[in-house]
């Protein structure tokens, strides 16, 4: 396993050094803005969404025509698959430009480094993309969906990845570089979000969804995918993704719902931080998670007298609780699947190697024997948000 690694990293490394292989102009090219991969019983289905934008601005152009296509084929390897698109597609595929894979649900609880091998080694394929997890529908599916302010399913994915990772605790970007570095890492497992499609899957690739101020198809986010070596094993819920995103230190920006007697306060964290550290102590291996930042209380729901200090202090020990509870529950999820999507190995690794090389066979097996302590430290801040009623925040 240690060897395969090692190979692959020399095979990036190789490629990355190599510079451009060979230099054709852009318009003798199909150019590939995304990619998706799904099973079709024993072999690959490959599915590239082809930018049919270069004709866009022509004066011959057509006004019926299209701006994307996608072409699918299929194969025992990604390769062969592609191949076979290559009997449809009117030019040579081009990958230096895609900004999005979609992996099946099928295909990574199979096993995504056979998946991914193509993408290593192709030499004009770039390696910062993103990659996300089609659920409960096909990945292609995904490459389809079209709506008013993106006509490109690409553009609108990875606009939606970049976004709601600034503003949603739940999700954390996932490109292909973070990708091969955990798998390519001793002691760390993945977790990557998925994406779902609400709706119908014709109507959302129809002209139709494109010219409607409602559309009834789009595509949106959802909670991680968490990996075992390279195969899915569960799907994280709300609460647990949140968890996870905790203390990996993934969390740009982090909202919360505080129950307070007959209301309730939302609270808006964009200062949150993770410290983790590891110890060993007489064989014994310890986690310590401090958890700090600052919040700003953003909405109020029922009579709470936000002017009063120990109103203030208890949604604050509500918050820190809160945030305690997220984390416990993403840690009973990575310890009821035996893998350590934290890197906690990782860490043990870096500082008690010998450790570490000792345990290595069996960590994941043996995280439940992993002393955890977790601290919060949320503080509430800005006088602004202590305002009780609308009359006084317009005074």
């Amino acid at each position: 396993m240690i060897n395969m690694k090692k190979i692959i990293l020399s095979l990036i490394l190789l490629l990355t050094l190599s510079g451009c292989w060979n230099y054709n102009e852009l318009n003798e090219f199909s150019i590939v803005s995304g990619v998706a991969i799904d099973k079709s019983g024993d072999e690959y289905e490959i599915s590239v969404l082809i930018s049919n934008s270069p004709k866009s601005n022509s004066s011959d152009s057509n006004s019926s025509e299209s701006q994307v296509v996608v072409y699918s084929g299929k194969g025992e390897s990604i390769f062969s698959a592609l191949k076979q698109i290559g009997l449809i597609s009117p030019s040579e595929l081009y990958f230096g430009s895609f900004s999005v894979l979609v992996i099946s649900e099928e295909v990574a609880k199979d096993g995504i480094n056979n998946a991914i091998d193509f993408f290593v080694r192709y030499p004009s394929a770039r390696k910062n993309f993103y990659v996300v997890l089609s659920k409960d529908s096909k990945a292609k599916d995904t490459l389809k969906i079209m709506t008013p302010l993106s006509s490109f399913p690409s553009q609108q994915i990875t606009d939606n990845v970049k976004t709601t990772t600034e503003l949603q605790g739940i999700i954390a970007s996932t490109n292909f570089n973070d990708l091969l570095s955990t798998i390519l890492s001793d002691g760390t497992e993945l977790s990557i979000n998925c994406i779902k499609i609400i709706g119908d899957v014709e109507e959302g690739s129809s002209k139709e969804n494109i010219e409607s101020s409602e559309p009834k198809t789009y595509t949106k986010l959802g909670n991680l995918g968490i990996f075992k070596e390279d195969k899915l094993v569960d799907w994280a819920n709300r609460e647990e993704s949140l968890g996870i995103n905790i203390i990996k230190g993934a969390t740009e920006e982090m909202f919360l719902d505080i129950e307070y007697k007959d209301g309730y306060v939302v609270i808006d964290s964009t200062s949150f931080s993770s410290d983790v550290s590891v110890e060993l102590k007489n064989e014994e291996p310890k986690v310590n998670i401090g958890l700090s930042g600052e919040a700003r209380i953003i909405e109020v729901e029922g009579d709470i007298d936000l002017k009063d200090s120990k109103v203030i202090e208890e949604i604050q020990k509500k918050a820190n609780k809160k945030i305690k509870k997220r984390v416990e529950e993403a840690m009973d999820l990575a310890i009821k699947n035996k893998t350590d999507i934290f890197g906690f190995g990782q860490m043990f690794y870096q500082k008690y190697p010998k450790y570490f090389n000792k345990e290595k066979e069996n960590w994941n097996e043996n995280l439940d024997k992993l002393k955890i302590n977790i601290s919060s430290d949320l503080m509430l801040k800005n006088k602004v948000s202590s305002k009780n009623s609308l009359e006084e925040i317009n005074d």
